[in-house]
């Protein structure tokens, strides 16, 4: 019965409260420090589910982990969740006790097995590129020990404006308390001192319900599966799974689930209030591609007689095999676009890439795009405009016809440039097939189009996967130190 009352409750509640966006406007924008626990991995998972944040940066600190080995491990998980575009830094290796490393191991290890170490970038200075890239102000997300925290403000004081505050997994008694402050205590008090907003956010020791798991493991979600895959078999499935450092973004999405208290001129304690709904909230973030509400539309039809028959026939497997979201982008593209075409498909499916590669909001990133202003080539920049939001009323997308045509893309943001080009052999298929078109049935004769439409829907849209048709390539950091 309380299984029953607990789906019950949750669909209920998704319907009405939770309306994730492919792409939307982020409420935050975020860098991440973590000392790779089990409790940062379920954190992480929940800020990369949810598109609410801007993620900037996610870098790793001495902690439960080596700073080394939670680079890795953290640069595997953003590729797991298609979220590659997330820079990576890794901290220095220091005197932290590695107590809770035994437990973190196992989660790590159920999700990736062996893995090689290689380098990153370093971690401090990844955060100074990060607050010093951003056009507002950061919240910086503290996991784990305040180090690389306290060494940025140190090294790049001009910055200091440039932080809404720190929000920072710690229990309080009169002063911070537990492992990540013990593993550096004059953290806190530099950053106190440096006049640095620190929010703690404590626990109460909160237990999961003992069938989260169970409803993560049913759900088409990557990031509800990955929890269910990192903690069967650990011994945290029996209920002996509390919410620690995965409360800050609780905190973030839902504040009024939370109480605070000023306990100096620049620190707070954050606990939860009252009775709560974590379960339920977070199987609603997790639940990221489910139909959301538009601006004018509710959502975009699935089913039914409002879906023309050729579509209709394939709208099961469409979002199966590639996702509401993308469904809802292709389709809005092509009615903009008046006709079903290839190029303004493959744009569609690229645009949505690009915002799960960055893991960015609506507005955050500006488009060049080299597909230029003849069709069919050009039909590659509404689907773009659709699928980034990027759109030349908001003045965030352009077209470069200096040079070579194709249907590639240059993507500017927070001072990187990223280009993301359909491949070569993608784009040989596209035009030997327009090619076969034109010599059957003749340049825009209703037989093409109907042809065309045919080839777009089930070859190109349904066919392949927007995982597969891109080579992307990081050009350019454009981040200059600021002394």
């Amino acid at each position: 019965m309380r299984n029953i009352l607990c789906i019950f409750t949750l669909l209920l509640f998704i319907s009405i409260s939770f309306q994730v966006n492919a792409h939307k406007r982020a409420k935050y924008n975020i860098v991440i420090d973590t000392d790779g626990g089990v409790d940062d991995f379920r954190a992480l998972t929940y800020f990369m589910s949810s598109r609410e944040f801007n993620i900037n940066a996610i870098t790793t600190v001495d902690g439960v982990l080596p700073p080394d080995l939670s680079a890795q491990y953290i640069q595997q998980l953003c590729d797991l969740y298609h979220h590659e575009g997330i820079l990576v830094g890794e901290g220095k290796n220091g005197k932290a006790s590695k107590q809770y490393q035994s437990h973190a191991m196992p989660v790590w290890e159920n999700l990736f097995g062996d893995i090689e170490l290689f380098s990153f970038d370093e971690s401090v200075k990844l955060i100074q590129e990060a607050v010093n890239g951003e056009s507002k102000r950061t919240i910086i997300i503290a996991l784990g020990p305040l180090t690389n925290i306290s060494d940025f403000v140190e090294l790049y004081p001009s910055l200091k404006p440039k932080i809404e505050t720190v929000l920072w997994y710690s229990d309080y008694d009169k002063k911070p308390v537990g492992y990540n402050y013990e593993q550096d205590k004059k953290a806190y008090s530099r950053l106190v001192k440096a006049q640095i907003p620190v929010k703690m956010i404590s626990s109460d020791n909160i237990a999961y319900g003992k069938d989260f798991l169970e409803i993560c493991s049913k759900m088409k979600s990557v990031y509800a599966n990955s929890i269910y895959k990192a903690f069967d078999n650990t011994g945290f499935a029996e209920g002996e799974m509390y919410y620690w450092d995965e409360l800050i973004p609780l905190y973030l999405l839902y504040p009024s689930m939370f109480v605070e208290e000023s306990v100096g001129e620049y620190s707070k304690i954050i606990k939860p209030g009252g009775q709560n709904l974590f379960d339920i909230l977070i199987t609603g973030v997790l639940n990221f591609d489910k139909p959301d509400q538009g601006v004018v539309f509710n959502e975009v039809p699935t089913f039914g007689f409002m879906l023309r028959n050729d579509v209709l026939n394939v709208v099961d497997s469409l979002v199966a095999k590639h996702g509401y979201a993308e469904f809802k982008i292709a389709a809005l593209t092509s009615e903009i676009h008046s006709h079903m075409g290839i190029y303004s498909i493959l744009g569609a499916k690229t645009g949505l890439r690009i915002m799960e590669y960055l893991h960015a909001g609506l507005d955050e990133i500006e488009l060049v795009s080299y597909a230029g202003f003849d069709p069919p080539l050009s039909c590659f920049n509404d689907g773009l405009q659709v699928g980034t939001g990027s759109t030349i009323g908001y003045g965030t997308i352009s077209v470069d016809t200096l040079g070579n045509l194709s249907p590639s893309v240059l993507v500017r943001y927070n001072q990187r440039e990223i280009l993301f080009s359909i491949k070569p052999e993608v784009v040989k298929e596209i035009e030997s097939d327009i090619s076969q078109l034109i010599k059957s049935y003749c340049l825009l004769s209703d037989m093409y189009w109907l042809k065309l439409r045919e080839i777009a829907i089930y070859k190109y849209w349904l066919g392949m996967s927007r995982y597969d048709i891109l080579e992307v390539e990081e050009k350019n950091c454009l981040m200059s130190d600021d002394q």
